[in-house]
């Protein structure tokens, strides 16, 4: 009985196999041509059921940011921006100073200035913070927080301003024009008899709430944590 032939059976003993190169055997071909679920040195292999995947690499970990790292540093804010902060928390107290012209020119009544003050300061300071330091980190400084209280007395004046002006406009049975109303009734004229301990507290809270509202400890301690360079 005859035994089948093989392929092998025609290259002689001793001589290359096919696919190598002086007995040397042929080197692998590139990790392009081995699949697409093959790892590469750019893609990485998948992790395998039950693998522990490194704290660095697992997506929403401290430098990354949209399943990408982000190699950015934060950056610490040296000085506040007052120009902008200014321009914020005077903004800010347009609102409560509109709010108590009108209880007090048109309503006649003290009733909501206690309430007025507390929204007041807190948007006040809410405004220089913003303006001042945008969120980022920063050192300790505190020309903002004086800044935040000022505006805040300065928002309590706005207030008795405009209801100055407001009773003025709608002085009844009055023949003279607007202006001359205002003449012939000065502002500390009308506003001394009318200020009371409500008005005071009211100054008060817009100037403290302001003041604390102001406060950015948060990024004060973000801050102290940002290497120095």
């Amino acid at each position: 009985m005859t035994r089948p032939a093989f392929p092998s059976d025609d290259v002689p003993v001793g001589a290359p196999a096919a696919g190598s190169m002086g007995g040397m055997t042929a080197p692998d071909p590139p990790s392009s041509s081995r699949g697409p679920g093959a790892p590469s040195e750019l893609t990485p292999a998948r992790p395998q059921p039950g693998e522990t995947i490194p704290a660095a690499r697992r997506p929403g970990a401290a430098g990354w940011t949209f399943g990408a790292r982000a190699d950015t540093p934060a950056v610490v804010v040296a000085r506040p921006d007052l120009v902008r902060a200014t321009i914020l928390g005077l903004a800010a107290g347009l609102l409560p100073a509109v709010l108590t012209a009108l209880v007090l020119a048109v309503l006649s009544v003290t009733v909501g200035l206690i309430a007025i003050a507390v929204l007041g300061g807190w948007l006040v300071g809410l405004g220089v913070r913003t303006g001042a330091w945008s969120g980022r980190p920063h050192p300790p400084s505190r020309a903002p927080l004086a800044l935040a209280a000022t505006l805040g007395a300065i928002t309590w004046i706005a207030g008795l301003v405009l209801a100055w002006i407001i009773s003025m406009v709608t002085l009844p049975a009055s023949s003279m024009g607007v202006p001359d109303r205002l003449v012939a009734n000065p502002f500390l004229d009308w506003v001394s008899p009318q200020l009371g301990p409500i008005d005071l507290v009211q100054l008060v809270l817009l100037v403290s709430l302001a003041w604390v509202a102001a406060h950015t400890t948060d990024l004060e301690r973000e801050a102290a944590r940002i290497p120095r360079r």
